[in-house]
Parts: C-alpha cells; structure tokens; sequence
C-alpha cells in the first residue's frame, strides 16, 4: 500500500512538473512572437510619445495640488470644478512668474559664466604655476594644468556642438518647439479634468469588476495611490530644499553661477543617491577653474554643511521611509532603468519599481491565499490566531 501511495505521489509530481513546464514554454512563445511582431506596436508607441508628456505631467500637478483642493472643498463647501478652476490658474501664474524668474537668473549667470570663462581659465593657470613652481612639484603641476585644461576643452566643445546643432538642425528644433507647445496647452485642460473627476476614478474602475476582487482591487489603487503621491511630494520637497540651501551657500562663498548651480542640483537630486554625487561635479569644475582649491574648499564647506542637513532632517521629516526599499534595490534599480530608458529612466525608477512592488505584493498574496499549496501554512496559522 506505501508503495502504492508513493507511485501516486511521483505520479502527480511528474503532472505538476510537466504542467509548469508548458507554461513556462507558453510563456517564452509569447514574448518571441511578440517581438517578432513588434512593428505593430509602433501607431501604439507614437500615441504614448503623443500624449505621455502632458498627462504625465498633469499626473505629477495632480498629485501635488490634490490635497489643497479637496481641503478647500470641506472649508469653502464650493463646488470642486469652481475651486479647481481658482487654484488652477492662481498655481499658473505662480509657476509663469517663477519661470520668468528662474529663467533671467539663469540667462545672466549662464552669460556671465561665459563672458569670464577665458580670465578664469588664465587665473587657474597661473595660480598652479605660482603655487607649485618648484621642481619638486613638476608632476603634480602638470596634472593640474592638463586638468584645467581638460575642463576648458570640454567646456568649449559641448557648447560648439549644441551651438552646431541648433543651428544645423533648425527644423528639428521647429518640431520640438510644436511639440512643447502642445504639451504646454493640453497640460493643463489634463490637470483640470483629474482634479475634477479624478477621484472618481476608482470607484468606476472597481464597479466594473466582479464583487469578489472588489474590496482587494479597492485597497490595492488607495495603496498605488498613496506610495505616488507620498513620492512625488516628498522628492519634489526634498530637491526645493537641496536647491535653496546650495543657493544660500554658494552665495555666501561666492561662487560664480551659484544660483544655477544650485539648481542644477535640485534637479539631479530628482534622482536618488546619484544625483547628489552628480551634482557635484559641475560644482568642483566651476569652483576649480573660477577660484582654484580656494573656491574648491568653500565649495567642499557648503557640501559637508548641506549633506547632514539633507541626509538627517530634511529627507526624513519630508519623505521619511514612504517606499521602504533597500538603498541597494535603489541603485540596481537606477543603473538598470538609466541604461534603458535613459535620463527618464533615472527620474521614474524608483516611483515605477514601487508600484511594481506594491503589484506585485498583492497578487502574491492573492496567488497564496487562493492556491491548494499554502492550504495547510494557511489552516496552521488561522488555528494560532484563534
């Protein structure tokens, strides 16, 4: 009879075996004819180029003009589309005055940089040769002055070859000029209708699902849209933050191009634990060729004062462990989606890896809770509780 039982059970482990055999084979056919029909997707992939921009950016507004609105609905007891429409165009022309700003801040830091960037180039160089003219410095001189040289080169050259190419290409700019007026007129008709019906949006995706998944699926959106809205938040925040403390701190030092400089690290900062490094690069290059290891050791001061700042009381306060994944995840995660999808990659890994996790999570948890093979670790620990 054991013997019996045995054969059974090899029996029904061999079927298990075979049938998740097929499926992985079913699997693989299906993504190799999906690739092999992949000019298909093309019309699909031009209509996401089309209208991903704007509703992806409407989505990000959403999710930061959200809260006020519905705080203003309980207060005022206004009907939403009335104070939608008020706080709509008052964050427009907030954001428009704040462009203009930034943008003639920049232009004159830019133009600046520019105009003096021959005189700095000279003053480095004749400070390495002042502070270093014994012979006995020989080496280091000339690493140092092939360093400042380097810097120059590639400074001028970027700037040759983007030069180059807006000129060369001034129907291509002509294309991307329609394409950002598009999104800049569609953008807000967009942000306008989310925060209108978009919290509606839920209860019409789960009324049309069975009334078994209703609750699960219910959950699963709130969570969805807790991790997105805690994330953009949080990031944005934290990189308004980065960039008024390195504006304060260049400043303070005197740093030339400070200001846009500092923004240039509010932005990086958009993407976690790399941006912070890669921000500081053009900062030591400036501060190098603009005020040689003075100006460099300033700059190092205001990283060493903001970094703590950042790290311990700005980041956790603002957005404290919201997605609870591994710094290590993080950076797999960011090198991966960087060298796929490219700087967009970088600024929606993370975000994307967390509603991955949180899809993920749940449909392991559904799989475990209706599958035979956990029946007995499920009856074992529903005995416990009681």
């Amino acid at each position: 009879m054991p013997r019996e039982n045995g054969k059974k059970s090899t029996g029904l482990t061999s079927v298990k075996g075979l049938k998740t055999l097929t499926a992985v084979v079913l699997v693989l056919l299906i993504i190799w004819l999906a690739y092999q029909v992949r000019f298909i997707f093309g019309p699909i992939e031009s209509f996401v180029a089309a209208v991903g921009a704007p509703i992806l950016i409407a989505g990000v507004f959403y999710y930061l003009l959200n809260p006020l609105v519905t705080k203003l609905e309980t207060k005022l007891g206004w009907k939403r589309n009335r104070i939608v429409l008020v706080v709509l165009v008052l964050f427009i022309l907030i954001l428009v005055a704040a462009i203009a700003f930034l943008a003639r801040v920049v232009t004159v830091q830019v133009t600046d940089l520019l105009t003096h960037w021959p005189s700095y180039l000279r003053e480095g160089q004749d400070w390495i040769k002042e502070t270093f003219e014994g012979k006995q410095y020989d080496q280091l001189r000339n690493i140092l002055v092939t360093s400042n040289d380097q810097i120059n080169h590639t400074a001028i050259a970027w700037v040759q070859s983007h030069l180059g190419a807006s000129i060369s290409g001034v129907g291509h700019f002509a294309a991307r000029l329609s394409e950002v007026g598009v999104v800049l007129v569609s953008t807000p008709f967009i942000l306008y209708y989310l925060l209108v019906d978009g919290a509606h949006l839920p209860e019409f995706i789960i009324d049309k699902l069975p009334p078994k998944v209703r609750p699960s699926t219910k959950n699963l959106l709130a969570e969805l849209s807790g991790q997105i809205s805690k994330y953009i938040r949080g990031q944005l925040g934290v990189a308004l933050s980065v960039t008024i403390m390195f504006a304060i701190g260049y400043t303070i030092i005197g740093l030339p191009s400070g200001i846009l400089l500092a923004i240039l690290a509010g932005v990086l900062n958009l993407i976690p634990y790399l941006g912070s490094f890669l921000a500081q690069v053009p900062v030591f290059a400036v501060a190098f060729v603009t005020g040689g290891v003075k100006m460099a050791v300033l700059a190092a001061i205001v990283l060493v004062i903001e970094q703590p700042l950042e790290g311990h009381v700005i980041t956790p306060k603002i957005l404290g462990d919201a997605l609870d994944i591994h710094p290590v995840t993080v950076i797999v995660v960011l090198l991966a989606s960087g060298q796929i999808f490219g700087l967009l990659g970088f600024i929606l890994a993370v975000p994307g890896y967390a509603v991955l996790k949180v899809l993920v999570v749940h449909l392991y948890t559904w799989w475990r809770t209706n599958s035979k093979l956990f029946k007995e670790e499920l009856d074992k620990e529903l005995g416990e509780t009681k």
